[in-house]
């Protein structure tokens, strides 16, 4: 069997508990980046391996390598009918599978035989291993047509250039992927709102003005404000810069010193001594007397959708659907 996970720290959970076969990380933040329509699978790790070289993650020729290495023992273990994908509750998860069981529904797998999905009700890496020998024993099946054609409807809807099949495919019967439908609305809270900041963008500015200015600590709570954590630090520090670097920031240091990321082997004595302060216009924000978008040149992708000054998609929680400014 080869087993897919969203990390090494799943893949290291896993074979501690004693699941046995070869293992594989999928390892891509999807929730990040431009993730366009209607691209072959090796079209979309070029696509990946540069939007990670653009946010220093790795060098374009090592991210592009890490995708063709995964991507060829993937297919590998397609062509053999060994795959099973393991899915936890977190959006990581989600976006991973849409990719995953689309890619069975394309030309390219026609004729092979169907991925097993196991559904574990807890964070991968995060279970005990009487959990994840439970979750593989007993939640564990080979994925049917109705979750195939749910999962394709839902990664279109994603890789759209426009959002509004996104709210659409909140009306449709998802019941089939259990995880999906929270996966799905928590990623249309990354959108802008009214004020033009998304939830994880609102929920780093609350805490700050609750107290926590370390970013460490800052990092902890904002995760803890979620339902289910799904996004990890590197990411988190993109969202950090972005309300620091801004036309109109929201959010300075301490000492009006450039923020630090943290070092190559780790968070440093440089990264956790920061502070991170409002600014007067994250103030402002809080208050309702902002829209940062006024003053923000935003320039996101979010799936298929380039978030710019030209194209600007507000979600609207309260009304379930999306505004274009």
């Amino acid at each position: 069997m080869l087993h897919i996970t969203n990390g090494d720290n799943a893949n290291e959970a896993l074979k501690n508990a004693g699941i046995e076969g070869r293992f594989l990380a999928w390892s891509d933040v999807l929730h990040d980046g431009p993730v366009p329509a209607q691209l072959t699978l090796d079209e979309m790790s070029q696509v990946r391996a540069n939007f990670i070289h653009h946010c220093g993650w790795a060098s374009e020729f090592e991210a592009l390598t890490h995708f063709q290495a995964r991507d060829a023992m993937f297919i590998s273990g397609a062509n053999k009918g060994e795959v099973v994908i393991w899915n936890s509750p977190e959006l990581y998860d989600q976006l991973h599978l849409l990719q995953l069981l689309s890619w069975y529904n394309s030309d390219a797998a026609q004729g092979l035989p169907l991925p097993q999905i196991v559904f574990a009700p807890f964070l991968l890496g995060m279970g005990s291993a009487d959990e994840m020998q439970e979750a593989f024993n007993n939640n564990r099946s080979t994925v049917t047509p109705e979750q195939l054609q749910a999962a394709d409807e839902a990664w279109f809807a994603f890789t759209a250039a426009n959002p509004r099949p996104l709210s659409a495919l909140l009306r449709r019967d998802l019941s089939c992927l259990p995880y999906l439908l929270p996966g799905m609305q928590r990623m249309l809270q990354e959108y802008p709102d009214a004020q033009g900041v998304n939830r994880t963008e609102r929920q780093i500015l609350q805490a700050v003005a609750e107290g926590v200015h370390k970013p460490g600590e800052l990092f902890g709570n904002v995760r803890n404000r979620e339902e289910t954590p799904f996004m990890g630090d590197s990411s988190f520090w993109l969202f950090i810069k972005g309300m620091l670097e801004s036309e109109t920031a929201l959010l300075e240091t301490a000492d009006g010193t450039a923020f630090k990321l943290p070092g190559m082997f780790g968070p440093d004595e440089a990264f956790l001594s920061q502070q991170l302060n409002l600014t007067a216009a994250g103030v402002a924000l809080l208050n309702g007397e902002l829209d940062w978008l006024q003053g923000h040149g935003i320039d996101r992708w979010i799936g298929g959708v380039h978030l710019n000054p030209e194209n600007i998609w507000r979600w609207h929680a309260d009304r379930g659907e999306f505004s274009r400014s």
